[in-house]
């Protein structure tokens, strides 16, 4: 865990007003872009001016277009500026006492932005509106567009300071609650859409409108402290080419499937074999957060079990250090390394502190892969660093050798480093969002990385003009995944032939056809694609490969300095070239850059900003960072904010309040909505201590005894005078499955609440645990209000729990499954735990068998788990082999594509690998395989 400095910590005695008052969003989607507006709502409360500074996040690849203020009934349109440019003019008019408005994006992290509004009057209010269009992710092998709204940067870790520090090289402070909320709605065009979700938020769906679907939160007050997701998933059977055309612009869209990939390795006389896989994990303190350790833990396991026989592998572990299971690069995947590998992750825990991903990096780029050998590297994290730019120049320097399918974890990880890891390798990204099983996703990227990707494409747009076509190398498209190419036309003149076919082509065979008579939508009248497509431009300079600076060629000697300095200005002019190139873009096609801004200028007469006042508006901590807390970094609130454990309408309140929500299984645990844990309302003279941990450890929800009472939470006193009353909470749940005590079933009122009770003087212990691999669900769940964690060693339990936690640890999968060696027959009771053990639910027999099979593929299990499996014995299966390891690797391969078949995004990878086997057992012939598993098929 990380130890943070306490600089930070708020003195709550001290009022601090925050001139934010509301953010709303609204978004317009069509097809494959999204066109969104920001409006920000700021007003002065004090005394004299203030100068306003709000740093929050936007998608990297966002191309920002507007930007207005609006004061009174003044409207100010800022203008697109060389940054330094902007600064300037921003400086002087606040010296000459105008009113300014600048936006900037942070050249460090590209995801992060900044908007200074000076010389805000007291009393006044400024409007802002931000407008933006970006690309939608295309997620869950083509079946799903996903829309994303990054609403808050989670706290990152400088490994320069080897501390956490605030973005943009700004003194924002992080806080526990902001007095500002948000509002959303967005409006999905109908057209190849069957249905709308969001896993971050409820939302409500009007279909009442004939072209799109209109989306709005339910909730009345929704707080900044995750991101918003939109899950739009598409209609079966849609085009996997799809071409739009603006005025001067057009973009084609293709995603291939599997014919499209066939028909392109058949094309492809040198298809490369991949054979070096490395797994980077983040074990930092952020990843202790919504169970991202556990999940990390299953995704490891599934990585593992797919590997191919004869490829090579190693797993690194990183936080404030990086750890390597074997100190070779890669070591070749058999049954003994496999085990160690095993055994490592059953093991890992987020212990190594800060989030210094440069380091383990550095070290694979200095043990390049042998000759003859690729490298896949799949790095897994929560993204909350700081030196972004500095990570992805060091992984285009390692582009050539291999490619990086990188996660994002958790409720707001750094996109524009997962994003931008992959963009720089050719690799792949992937955002898991929270709660979610991240096994699946790892199995879809893995499914991607043991096949080669479409490459070298090709596009003829056919048209009598010239094209610039964005972005201008084109990258890798894998498997169900999209690829979108964008093309510029100077010609403003230009008119298109609507008989003109856009083709792609792959070693000058073509691989896919789109005619503009055939386009899904025309966008008139804006100009989106072109807005996409200058900003595909930049993103591409921005992540093109540089000689690195770093590495001195040639003599290390004093008296050959002077030609290494000449490489060292060269890599210089190369950096000074591609930043002037971004800055022409930007200005071109007047989208916002790294190195330009947008500037307004608001006129004033006889004004004077002598006694202005800075505010930087506190940033609200993510829900993934709560662990924070308990830190000293984060601040309990700002005025406007209730703080956990606040009394309500209470006089002569002691109370001490820790709430301790863990959950060490595959779900998190939510907040509810009703009220503040801890908040009493209509006490006097209370003085009570409410110590309440809940704690899961894998298998099912364990779910509290007032979950289904709404109107209050637990703890809660109503008309209580004097009461001293200690309540310890801890119900205890033991296996796979929910064990709901007796007092679950007291609907009438929560748990812990004592009405019309007076001098009252208790302990109610109560111990609440769960041994399995889902949700726990807290008394606070949606809870908005502030609380404060404890750390799991210095929490106070019951006397009941205290025994447990000394010998339990908790597990590190979502189901505990014993070695194969100490499951023998020969051992009674072990057979005896694994026969409790067993699992029931789908998902979690899935995991089982991964976790069953062999290290080369194989499943070697006896007549009584074949029966628990299928309700038949192995025996009973007739078959034309005696291999029973045959015949009950085919009976679990065809368990796994017909009943686990949701699944299969898991399982596809070590079905493929057990085929293989099989195949290679049967001497290769196919036909005897194919028999084999006709005959067992018809037995089911």
């Amino acid at each position: 865990m990380l130890r943070i400095k306490n600089d930070l910590q708020a003195n709550l005695s001290q009022e601090k007003y925050v001139p934010l008052k509301q953010v709303n969003i609204e978004g317009k989607i069509h097809s494959f872009a999204a066109d969104v507006t920001i409006k920000q709502i700021f007003r002065n409360d004090e005394s004299t001016s203030i100068e306003a500074v709000y740093c929050f996040p936007i998608e990297e690849q966002a191309a920002i277009y507007s930007f207005i203020a609006q004061i009174d009934d003044r409207e100010i349109e800022a203008k697109l500026k060389e940054k330094k440019e902007a600064q300037k003019q921003y400086n002087d008019a606040l010296q000459q006492g105008h009113g300014a408005y600048l936006l900037e994006q942070n050249e460090n992290s590209q995801d992060n932005f900044i908007i200074n509004i000076g010389a805000l009057p007291p009393g006044k209010e400024c409007h802002i509106t931000i407008s933006y269009v970006t690309e939608l992710e295309l997620i869950e092998n083509g079946k799903k567009i996903r829309f994303v709204i990054p609403t808050t940067i989670a706290p990152r870790y400088n490994p320069t300071k080897g501390e956490i520090t605030s973005p943009a090289g700004t003194n924002y402070k992080y806080v526990q609650s902001s007095p500002y909320t948000i509002q959303f709605q967005c409006e999905i065009e109908k057209k190849n859409i069957s249905s709308v979700s969001s896993s971050s938020h409820p939302i409500q769906v009007d279909l009442s409108q004939q072209d799109y679907y209109l989306i709005k939160f339910s909730q009345d007050k929704t707080y900044l402290d995750r991101d918003i997701l939109v899950d739009i998933n598409l209609i079966e059977n849609h085009s996997n080419t799809i071409l739009a055309i603006e005025s001067n612009a057009l973009m084609v869209s293709f995603t291939p499937n599997e014919k499209d990939c066939q028909q392109a390795m058949n094309n492809d006389n040198n298809i490369e074999i991949t054979n070096e896989f490395v797994f980077i994990v983040d074990c930092s303190g952020s990843m202790i957060d919504e169970n991202k350790i556990g999940f990390a833990r299953q995704s490891m396991l599934l990585f593992l079990k797919s590997l191919p026989l004869n490829s090579y592998f190693n797993i690194i572990r990183f936080g404030s250090n990086y750890k390597l299971l074997f100190n070779d690069a890669t070591v070749i995947y058999n049954e003994e390394n496999c085990k160690q590998a095993e055994q490592m992750i059953n093991k890992m825990e987020a212990d190594l502190g800060g989030t210094e991903l440069v380091k383990p990096l550095k070290w694979l780029e200095a043990h390049e892969p042998k000759e003859g050998r690729s490298r896949q590297i799949f790095l897994l994290t929560d993204g909350e660093i700081s030196n972004v730019n500095e990570v992805l120049n060091l992984c285009r320097s390692m582009s050539k050798s291999c490619r990086i399918f990188s996660f994002g974890l958790g409720k707001c990880p750094s996109r524009s480093l997962v994003k931008g890891l992959a963009r720089s390798t050719n690799g792949h990204f992937c955002f898991i969002p929270p709660s979610t099983n991240v096994d699946i996703y790892v199995g879809q990227e893995l499914e991607k990385a043991l096949q080669p990707s479409i490459t070298n494409i090709e596009i003829k747009w056919n048209l009598s003009t010239q094209i610039i076509t964005a972005p201008t190398n084109i990258p890798p498209v894998y498997l169900n995944d999209r690829l979108i190419i964008y093309g510029l036309i100077n010609d403003e003149s230009f008119i298109f032939n609507h008989n003109t076919t856009i083709e792609l082509y792959k070693n000058n065979k073509k691989l896919s056809q789109a005619k503009i008579t055939q386009i899904p939508h025309i966008i008139n009248n804006n100009k989106t694609i072109q807005r996409l497509a200058g900003k595909a431009l930049i993103l591409e300079l921005q992540h093109s490969k540089l000689p690195s600076s770093s590495i001195r060629k040639g003599s290390q000697q004093i008296r050959f300095e002077e030609y290494n300095e000449k490489i060292i200005k060269s890599s210089d002019d190369d950096k000074e070239e591609i930043k002037k190139r971004i800055i022409e873009l930007s200005l071109k096609y007047n989208i916002l850059s790294p190195y330009t801004s947008f500037i307004g200028i608001e006129k004033r007469v006889n004004g004077n900003n002598d006694e202005m006042i800075l505010r930087e508006i506190p940033i609200q901590i993510s829900a993934d960072d709560q662990h924070l807390q308990t830190l000293g970094f984060i601040q309990t609130g700002y005025a406007q904010s209730i703080n956990f454990g606040q009394n309500t309408n209470n006089s002569n309140s002691n109370s001490n309040v820790q709430s301790t929500p863990f959950s060490f299984g595959g779900q998190s645990m939510q907040q509810q909505q009703s009220m503040p844990f801890g908040q009493y309302p209509n006490i006097s003279n209370s003085n009570s201590t409410v110590q309440y941990v809940p704690f899961s450890f894998g298998g099912q929800p364990m779910h509290s005894p007032m979950q289904q009472q709404q109107p209050m939470t637990f703890g809660q006193n109503t008309n209580n005078s004097n009461s001293n009353s200690i309540v310890e909470t801890a119900p205890f749940l033991f296996g796979a499955r929910p064990v709901h005590p007796p007092i679950q079933q007291q609907q009438s009122m929560p748990f812990g609440q004592y009405p019309n009770n007076s001098n009252s003087n208790s302990t109610i212990p109560c111990a609440v645990f769960s041994f399995g691999g889902q949700p726990m669900h807290s008394p606070m769940q949606q809870q908005q209000s502030i609380f404060q964690s404890t750390p799991l060693n210095s929490m106070v339990l019951p006397e009941a729990c205290q025994s447990y936690r000394s010998t339990l640890k908790a597990p590190h999968s979502d189901l505990s499954y014993e070695d194969t060696d100490e499951m023998s027959i020969n051992n009674p009771r072990k057979k005896k735990k694994e026969e409790e053990n067993f699992p029931t639910d789908d998902q979690d027999i899935v995991r089982y068998l991964i976790h069953k099979q062999n290290f080369n593929g194989l499943w070697n299990f006896d007549s009584e788990t074949i029966k628990k499996l299928t309700g038949k014995s192995l025996d009973e299966f007739q078959q034309s082999t005696n291999e029973e390891l045959v015949i009950s690797t085919i009976i679990i391969i065809i368990l796994l594509e017909t009943r686990f078949s949701s699944f299969s995004s898991m399982s596809h990878a070590i079905i493929q690998k057990a085929r293989k086997q099989i195949l290679d057992l049967l001497g290769k012939d196919n036909n005897k395989l194919q028999n084999l598993f006709d005959d067992i098929r018809k037995q089911f």
